[in-house]
Formats: structure tokens, C-alpha cells, sequence
């Protein structure tokens, strides 16, 4: 009889067959921990037990994981020898209990066919094992620190860094940089910034999870598996928005992997909001003329080279991989075109945070899903917004009154930036005029046709 069939004690509540593994058991001998191994993101502690193996897996990956993902990728690993190696595993996530609010979840699946995931209890699991297992933080899962793990071990000191927001990147792109560099000054702030966060978080869970432990909670059953080191930097300053913006503006230009690394983190941390790049832009080239004379200045892009920050951010949020990359001259910006062959022609693009021109605002062309700024020198410009905050006319929703708040900026200065909330007082005037535009075709609003619109409110 394999081990996920064998009875529990004749002592157990029930025969144990059709029960749980950690639910059918409360303990025999003292279980021997073995070791801890790496499978897909996650780190697993095994011990052996006298009814089969044990293992206690952390995502390396995420906050939480999930129970079936590290179920599978033991199986992966093990295949035909998994029974052998494991008979149940538990992934340790982040609390949520409404009972334990401060106490670490737990939910186990048993390794045989067709098993359901089930919750349970650290004083469980330590019953079963006969020792208090540990519990790393997801700010603290240092997987160095995680392998080095030994019953009877004190915690490890290690710096707070969420596993979601791993800072080595940013680390050594400041560490690469010259003396004076603001991509390296924005990039040491930005890991100090994350560090701190993290310490301080992690530091109010451990005291809350202490408090439960002292009260005689669940808490009370598991070990710490790592404290967080001493934080020397608790509030970093930050550089001026100018440095924040050269910075960003020098990384998104560059194509190696460790710019991609950094971009990766910034979009996880603020969505980019110091980029010079604000939200994505969905094109028609046959919207109306101003369309296709935007669509006229696009070059191919080079394709002899890897893709820049920016080229991988929108690859990575493009809508086929046949897509074919361009570039506009005018903004620096890249953008994809439908792969040809396919239903639609549009092209995906963004938009800028300010304009790069001195050329006062002559006229506002909407047609399509796109607003367009033209300036005094002839040139397009999609209308300036950041992700999240779209500008759009026709109707009384945000949109039309970000974009009247936005028409507002830009007729006093041509390069004041997106709107965000409450960024600009109403511009009544302006409001009504685009809620009353219409959506479908083209509508040109001369700067006297806006400024009127303006004096009216």
C-alpha cells in the first residue's frame, strides 16, 4: 500500500483513509529535516516523517505562490520518484485570516492524483513534525539564507527586499555610472526608497505576529526564519523631478538587460510615472488626415540591434509577435503596426508627459479614439496623458474633464505636463465644448475657438 493510502494511528478520529495528510495525523516520532531545494521559484524544506516526506515551499517569485504550482513543479522534478520523495507539500503565504489576522496561511495539497488543496495550522503542522517549522517574510526570503537553514538556527539578518521588487539591477546600473550621473542617483534612491518600505513593513508584521504568538496564537507555533538587518537609511531623499526625469530619460534609451531589469522594477513600484512616456495610444491610420500624417513621419526601426527600454515595453505589451516595430523621429518613441495580413491597420504607440517644443498650441484635432495637439510649427502631438488618466470628448466622464483641464494647461504653456487628480482647477468652458463634440469623424478646434470656449465658463 503506497503512502498516501496508509491508515493514521488507531488513535485518530477517524481511520484517516479519505482525510487530508496533515489532517489525518496529529504526529508520531520526531520528523528528520533533510534539506531544502530549488524548484521553479520556489524553495522547498523537506523533512522526513515515518508516513512519507514532508515539504514547506516559499515562493521565490511572489508574496504567496500557489500550492498547485509547487505541487507540479515537484512532480516535474521528481516524476516517477515523487511518491517517494513527498506525500504532501504546503506553500506559507501572507495572512489573511480574519481569526489570525497577523499569522501566516497555510495551505497544504496532498502529492497523489486528483488531491484538493485544504488549509491548515502552523500548531498543526508542528504537531505533525514535532517541531516548530519557520516562516520567512516575503520581504526576507533570501535564498542563500533559506538554503543555510537548520532546526535549532536563529533567525537570519538579512536586508528587507520583497521577492516582487527584487533592487540588484538598479543596484548595479547606479554602480556602473559615472560620478554625477542622475540615472545613478535616481537608481540609488529608488533601492533605498524600496529598502525602507520593506523594512518598515516587515518590522510592524513581526511585532504583530509576536503579539499573537504571546497571546497564545497560532503564532506561537512557527519559528522565524529571518529579521530584518538594520536600516541606515530609514528616509532617503529624493532627487529633484529634473534629475528624476534625465535619469529615466538616459535608461529608457538603452538596450541592455540590466536597464530592461530596472524598467521591470519601476513599472512594478510607481507604473513609471517619472518616465517622459506617459500612456499607451491605440492609432487608425485611416482615421483622418492628421492620422495619416503622423503615420507618414514613422521610420523603421533598427532591427539590427536589441530592443531598447522602451521598444521592450511595448513589445511586452504588444498585440502580436508580427507585429513590426517603427520609431517617430519626432518624440523618440517607438510604435508597433498590426502585423499585414490582419484585420485591422492600427498602430500602438505612446504618448508623451509633456511636449518637447516651444511652439505654441494652434489646434486641437479629435477623431477616432485619439486627441491631437497641433502646434504653431506644424507639428502632431498626441495630447499628453498619463496611464490612468485618459483624455477622451464626447460625453460627461473623467476623460472629457481631464482633457478640458489638460487644453487649459497647454493654451498658457505648451509644455506643462499631464493631468493627474485634482491637478488644475475646472475648466468649465472647455468641458462643455468637448462634451458636446461629436465622437464619430473628425473635429479641428482652432486655439480662438478654445480660448472662446475658455472665456465663456
Amino acid at each position: 500500500m503506497s503512502i498516501f493510502s496508509r491508515r493514521a494511528p488507531e488513535d485518530a478520529a477517524t481511520s484517516g483513509e479519505d482525510r487530508a495528510w496533515l489532517e489525518s495525523w496529529a504526529g508520531g516520532p520526531r520528523a528528520d529535516f533533510d534539506e531544502v531545494e530549488f524548484v521553479d521559484d520556489y524553495a522547498v524544506l523537506r523533512w522526513e516523517t515515518d508516513r512519507g516526506g514532508f515539504g514547506l515551499a516559499y515562493a521565490l517569485h511572489d508574496g504567496n505562490g500557489s500550492v498547485h504550482g509547487a505541487r507540479r513543479a515537484l512532480r516535474q522534478r521528481h516524476r516517477d520518484h515523487v511518491g517517494a520523495r513527498y506525500a504532501c507539500v504546503a506553500v506559507a503565504m501572507a495572512a489573511t485570516q480574519v481569526s489570525n489576522p497577523y499569522v501566516p496561511k497555510l495551505v497544504a495539497c496532498d502529492m497523489d492524483e486528483g488531491a484538493h488543496q485544504y488549509e491548515t495550522t502552523w500548531a498543526r503542522l508542528a504537531a505533525v513534525l514535532g517541531q516548530r517549522a519557520p516562516y520567512w517574510f516575503a520581504t526576507l526570503r533570501d535564498r542563500d539564507a533559506i538554503a543555510a537553514w537548520q532546526p535549532g538556527a536563529p533567525p537570519a539578518v538579512v536586508p528587507a527586499c520583497h521577492v516582487t521588487n527584487p533592487i540588484g539591477a538598479a543596484a548595479d546600473l547606479a554602480a556602473a555610472e559615472p560620478d554625477g550621473s542622475p540615472a545613478a542617483e535616481l537608481c540609488l534612491h529608488l533601492v533605498r526608497e524600496i529598502r525602507a518600505r520593506d523594512h518598515d513593513a516587515v518590522t510592524r508584521h513581526i511585532t504583530e505576529l509576536q503579539e499573537n504568538a504571546a497571546e497564545g496564537g497560532d503564532g506561537a507555533h512557527l519559528l522565524l526564519g529571518a529579521v530584518p538587518a538594520e536600516l541606515r537609511h530609514p528616509e532617503p531623499a529624493e532627487p529633484s523631478e529634473m534629475v528624476r526625469r534625465a535619469g529615466w530619460l538616459a535608461i529608457t534609451e538603452r538596450r541592455d538587460v540590466v536597464a530592461h531589469r530596472v524598467a521591470d522594477l519601476v513599472q512594478r513600484w510607481d507604473g513609471g510615472q517619472d518616465w517622459h512616456t506617459g500612456g499607451f495610444v491605440i492609432v487608425d491610420p485611416k482615421a483622418c488626415a492628421v492620422t495619416r500624417e503622423w503615420e507618414q513621419r514613422l521610420v523603421p526601426a533598427n532591427h539590427g540591434q536589441a530592443p531598447t527600454v522602451l521598444e521592450k515595453h511595448l513589445l511586452d505589451n504588444a498585440h502580436g509577435e508580427s507585429d513590426v516595430l517603427l520609431f517617430d523621429p519626432a518624440t523618440g518613441v517607438p510604435a508597433l503596426r498590426r502585423a499585414p495580413g490582419t484585420d485591422r491597420e492600427d498602430i500602438f504607440t505612446l504618448c508623451l508627459q509633456r511636449l518637447p517644443t516651444r511652439s505654441p498650441l494652434s489646434a486641437l484635432v479629435v477623431s477616432g479614439q485619439t486627441s491631437w495637439i497641433r502646434t504653431e510649427d506644424g507639428t502632431v502631438w498626441f495630447a499628453p496623458h498619463r496611464e490612468g488618466w485618459g483624455v477622451s470628448w464626447g460625453y460627461s466622464g473623467t476623460g472629457c474633464h481631464t482633457l478640458a483641464q489638460l487644453l487649459g494647461a497647454l493654451l498658457d504653456d505648451i509644455s506643462a505636463p499631464a493631468m493627474t487628480s485634482g491637478a488644475n482647477e475646472e475648466e468649465n468652458g472647455l468641458f462643455e465644448l468637448l462634451r458636446t463634440t461629436p465622437q464619430s469623424g473628425a473635429t479641428t478646434y482652432t486655439r480662438g475657438q478654445l480660448e472662446a470656449a475658455r472665456a465663456s465658463s
